[in-house]
């Protein structure tokens, strides 16, 4: 679960190498033969340095996202009801916007402050009660890391009760 978390590699070495941590830590603490704690030490501090080597060598965290984002709905300035959908689309350098999610681009959403959890959709419904909300999006590879530099978009939301729902739009 660690390998997961902080790495971006494909799921089998991530397994891999959580397997040969707790394995081999699991061999250290259990076994009382000499030989086979060592063996395990050995194995553990193998997986850690194919963890720490994979944080290092991580393209994830060296490559500029593909293309900035931007909130296109709600529109800045303009209240919602509870009830919305938060559409994000992305903002390329040459060409039309498109949509800010694919197979490879999620979305991070932090509202108020709170992560809530990652998406692989660019339209989000909401509910939110009434009041301002200042809503943050990221976009993030699919092991939810951060590109460098961050794309990030952020807009201040009013909520008011008894607007009707808005929905989706297009990029």
């Amino acid at each position: 679960m660690i390998a997961h978390i902080l790495s971006n590699l494909p799921w089998p070495v991530q397994w891999g190498l959580a397997l040969l941590i707790f394995g081999g830590a699991l061999a250290v603490f259990a076994v009382r033969r000499g030989v086979i704690r060592i063996a395990g030490a050995v194995v553990a501090l193998g997986g850690i340095g194919g963890l720490i080597a994979s944080w290092i060598l991580s393209p994830a965290l060296l490559v500029p996202a593909p293309y900035a984002v931007r909130i296109v709905s709600p529109v800045p300035g303009v209240e919602v009801g509870s009830h919305f959908t938060l559409t994000v689309c992305g903002v390329p350098t040459t060409g039309p916007m498109v949509p800010a999610t694919d197979s490879q681009h999620y979305l991070a959403i932090i509202i108020d402050g709170v992560q809530a959890p990652t998406v692989d959709v660019w339209q989000v419904p909401q509910d939110m009660s009434p009041g301002s909300h200042v809503v943050e999006v990221e976009l993030v590879s699919p092991s939810h890391q951060a590109f460098s530099p961050p794309a990030t978009a952020k807009e201040t939301i009013t909520v008011v009760a008894g607007k009707p729902p808005s929905g989706p739009v297009a990029c």
